[in-house]
């Protein structure tokens, strides 16, 4: 009776860590299939016991039938099922003399409950960290030259940024102010701070030197569409495998930077993807 609870225990958690698998790789495997393979690997792991060869053979049958005998199968489903089984037996390992009073059903409950609990946090955790890797992809350095002084910032490009300069049709990027600000004059910085939202219009602290670069910017937010400043730049030298020069475009200082991507310093606008894709 012993040998055959754990048949049925090694099959369950078989059978999580093959759909876990199948789920991070992309692979639509049919649950018999998947079934199947659990149960296979689970009567050698029970019947060799634990024994270095039959744990190798055991998973090369868990592998082989869920996803085929093929290399390619051992190269890409095999590192996550093994990273998958270290994880849970790790977790079981540490949780099992607070669980060795339990009767044997509860026992089996409450380890899958923890084994799939556990692989749901690990699915969602490695569909961020894989995000995150493929956004990484969208952050350039890149050197800004407005008011004829060059600032090295780092920026991300944003798909989802696409305001523009109305009269112009230009594109708009969003620039931190707090990474500008040591390169920036003093008597403009001076006029940043005096400048009001509630009276986006009045641009009167601003000597007619910036005054030219100005522009009014619509910005929708969540909770109402508010005018804000928009400067002309001379260029934006974006550096990457297919760098580009953007030329009098705009920029929207803004003091809200903490939340930008990656902790770059700048938002470009989207039609920066058309020479860095």
């Amino acid at each position: 009776m012993y040998g055959e609870w754990l048949v049925l225990i090694n099959t369950l958690f078989n059978l999580a860590i093959l759909k876990f698998t199948a789920k991070v790789t992309g692979v639509f495997v049919k649950n018999t299939r998947l079934l199947m393979s659990s149960i296979c690997s689970s009567f050698v792991a029970v019947i060799g016991g634990q024994m270095l060869l039959t744990m190798l053979l055991s998973f090369f049958i868990l592998i082989g039938i869920a996803f085929r005998f093929k290399i390619r199968s051992f190269q890409k489903q095999g590192p996550i099922v093994l990273t998958a089984t270290i994880v849970i037996g790790g977790l079981l390992t540490a949780l099992q003399p607070y669980l060795k009073n339990l009767s044997v059903v509860h026992f089996i409950i409450i380890c899958l409950l923890l084994a799939v609990g556990n692989l749901i946090a690990f699915y969602k955790q490695w569909g961020f960290v894989k995000l995150e890797r493929l956004s990484g992809q969208f952050v350039f350095d890149t050197t800004l030259k407005i008011f004829n002084v060059k600032i090295p910032l780092s920026a991300f490009l944003d798909t989802g940024n696409q305001a523009i300069e109305p009269l112009s049709g230009k594109p708009v990027h969003f620039v931190s102010y707090a990474a500008l600000k040591p390169h920036l004059p003093a008597a403009f910085c001076k006029s940043i701070l005096e400048w009001q939202e509630t009276d986006p219009y009045n641009v009167s602290m601003f000597s007619e030197d910036y005054q030219r670069y100005i522009r009014f910017i619509h910005v929708n937010t969540v909770q109402q569409q508010s005018v804000v400043l928009g400067f002309r730049f001379e260029e934006w030298h974006i550096k990457g495998e297919h760098s580009q020069v953007k030329t009098n475009e705009y920029i929207v200082l803004t003091k809200k930077a903490k939340n930008f991507p990656h902790s770059t310093a700048a938002i470009l606008h989207f039609s920066a993807l058309s020479n860095n894709s």
